[in-house]
């Protein structure tokens, strides 16, 4: 699989229909990831937590081999 930035709706939509795998860059540290659940022109949702589009980049990828609990960050 290559790995690659979501930018476009098309590409968000893409992501949930084939339960792609998204991870969330924000200030250039990973802040999240998982299956994108839903999104609108400001915000994407990803396991139950609110991520700005602008203010973050969500890159399909893999699912990491480990589990990381995002559970703990505010938001």
């Amino acid at each position: 699989m290559i790995v690659t930035k979501l930018q476009f709706d098309t590409d968000f939509d893409n992501a949930i229909l084939f339960g792609h795998y998204v991870m969330v860059l924000t200030n250039e540290k990973m802040s999240g990831g998982g299956l994108l659940e839903a999104f609108d022109d400001d915000h994407a949702w990803i396991n139950g937590k609110r991520h700005s589009r602008a203010g973050s980049s969500f890159i399909q990828m893999p699912p990491p081999d480990m589990y990381i609990d995002f559970s703990n960050e505010s938001e």
